[in-house]
């Protein structure tokens, strides 16, 4: 029988420690481009932050209106899509989803 001031809770934190130290979440990967692969790079960058940024804004104006429909969500959303799928290729739809 465990002691009455012992804490309920410690097997349990023990077990997420367990878990944090088994797993991670994240792979480090060190790129070493040279000066064109680093201007292609932020360029890809620049651009799915203007996607990202310009889908915000135009989400928020609809919704701030009550414009803000699934429907509506999905022509913003294509349309964004076929703006910038040219410069980004398929990145462009994995932004748009990750917006979504």
């Amino acid at each position: 029988m465990p002691a009455r001031d012992s804490d309920p809770l410690q097997a349990f934190r023990e077990l997420i420690e367990r878990r944090k130290r088994g797993r991670r979440r994240t792979n480090r990967v060190a790129l070493f481009p040279n000066r064109y692969e680093e201007e292609t790079l932020f360029d890809i960058g620049l651009a799915c932050a203007r996607l990202w940024n310009e889908l915000n804004y135009e989400k928020r104006q609809a919704f701030f209106n009550g414009e803000l429909s699934p429907g509506k969500r999905d022509e913003i959303n294509r349309r964004y899509y076929h703006k910038y799928k040219g410069v980004l290729g398929v990145n462009a739809g994995q932004v748009v989803n990750k917006n979504d």
